[in-house]
């Protein structure tokens, strides 16, 4: 594509369409969390049951963004959409009628199918459609609708939650997913896919490694003697070597062309982008619980603790992806690092102390790093491939997002289980839990900072491409 071709209507509303049903998956997995205190009543259950209801939402997310390189080349853009559309709308019909658990995650999982096929969708249009001049600023706004949702969530639970009960988090929903969807149909272009052949082995050697590991995280308060915990970690390690190696295999079609790892710049850009995304849905699920729990607030004020914070990064994504677009990635990467480091280690520091003016402010300034970095760090990834393997990034940069907001939210209420003390009642005991989380965050912040450094250095080298 020549690089000042303009961008068709056509292509912007199916970018918008797509969005929308990405978007609508992901704003109840976020309305979810405020809802968990309530839910623990109704379905009889424990905090580490009903989270259960984000953690399958996004592990079904995970295993379908994971067919996302395979999907986008053997089936049209048309179709695929279509499908999101159905599976959001129907999963969303099944959650909204539930009256227990089970048939609750039976909902949720038919919804991050939607999802799944949606959210990688939107990014491949971007990447294959968009001149490469501008992706940044269409990556950051695209990222700022799909932002949008975890961003809104936990306020529009608490209302929804407050005004007239959870069933409606999903009730409202339905025409969003089903009006989104029919723009995408109407003005996405027809490509004509050649199906290719499906790698069954590759692909459950996959599903079995992500569910064990997940399995295993759910169970680590048993301690790790627990059979489930090390026969868990025990079986990701077998499924993934058994997975690498037939990926290594000539002349056969791969669920994901694994050479893409050899770009060291991407992989730092994925590391990146990963551990972000583990972090921010790790705080959507520590802040809304410790505000309801340790501190005794409404579950509308713990809703609205991430809004300021989260419509700020939603705000910032256009404006750091046109800086990205105009300044390169270096100034931006090191002040947001630096910005989430403060942030999370202020949360450490004023733990015991929090107030619902200290969790806003402290949030905000994790945000306004995350939106430095977060979509750039996508599209700095992502610009290291060649064409032919932009669906195979996308699909991991994706399944990674999603993989990762799973491991957040069930290893957040494992260490919020285990490191408080129940002797002290369950108000202490969630504040001491969160602290310990929030500790476990910040070494992911210090993480980030130490790829951020490396993929400066690989620039300075010539490495990066921008």
């Amino acid at each position: 594509m020549d690089a000042h071709e303009k961008v068709t209507p056509s292509v912007i509303w199916s970018i918008v369409g797509t969005a929308g049903v990405a978007c609508s998956g992901v704003l109840v997995e976020t309305s979810m969390n405020v809802t968990f205190p309530t839910l623990m009543k109704v379905f009889n259950q424990s905090l580490n049951n009903v989270q259960w209801i984000t953690t399958a939402y996004l592990l079904a997310v995970t295993l379908t963004i994971v067919l996302a390189a395979y999907l986008q080349r053997s089936f049209s853009f048309k179709k695929l959409v279509i499908a999101a559309g159905i599976c959001s709308v129907v999963g969303g019909l099944i959650c909204s009628i539930s009256t227990n658990l089970p048939v609750m995650l039976v909902g949720r999982v038919i919804q991050g199918m939607g999802t799944g096929i949606a959210m990688p969708l939107l990014f491949s249009i971007i990447m294959l459609e968009i001149p490469r001049e501008k992706q940044g600023s269409f990556v950051g706004t695209a990222g700022m609708i799909v932002a949008l949702a975890p961003s809104l969530g936990p306020t529009y639970g608490g209302i929804c939650l407050s005004a007239l009960n959870w069933r409606f988090n999903f009730i409202f929903v339905l025409p969003i997913s089903l009006i989104f969807c029919l723009i995408a149909v109407r003005f996405m272009g027809d490509n004509h896919p050649k199906r290719e052949s499906f790698n069954l082995p590759e692909y459950l050697a996959i599903v079995v490694g992500l569910i064990a590991l997940t399995l295993a995280v759910n169970n680590l308060s048993k301690g790790f003697a627990n059979p489930i915990v090390w026969g868990g970690i025990l079986i990701t390690i077998a499924a993934f070597w058994a997975f690498f190696t037939m990926a290594k295999q000539e002349g056969k079609a791969h669920i994901i062309n694994t050479t893409v790892f050899k770009n060291t710049s991407f992989n730092l850009g994925l590391a990146i982008y990963t551990c972000l995304q583990f972090i921010q849905i790790s705080l959507t699920f520590v802040i809304p619980n410790l505000a309801q729990l340790g501190l005794k607030t409404s579950a509308l004020t713990s809703g609205m603790l991430l809004l300021l914070g989260s419509l700020l990064s939603a705000f910032f994504g256009p404006v750091m992806g046109r800086l990205l677009d105009s300044q390169g990635f270096k100034k931006l990467f090191i002040i947001g690092s630096l910005l989430g480091i403060a942030g999370i280690g202020l949360f450490i520091v004023f733990a015991q102390k929090l107030s619902t003016v200290t969790i806003i402010i402290f949030h905000v300034m994790f945000m306004t790093g995350f939106s430095m970095m977060y979509n750039n760090s996508m599209t700095i990834g992502l610009q290291q491939l060649e064409v032919m393997h932009i669906a195979d990034g996308n699909a991991l940069f994706n399944m990674l997002q999603q993989y990762s907001g799973s491991i957040g939210t069930a290893a957040m209420s494992v260490i919020i289980a285990i490191a408080g003390s129940p002797y002290q009642g369950q108000s202490k005991q969630v504040v001491m839990g969160s602290q310990a989380a929030f500790i476990v965050l910040f070494v992911f912040t210090l993480l980030i900072f130490a790829c951020v450094l490396s993929l400066i250095k690989r620039d300075k080298q010539g490495l990066v491409k921008n």
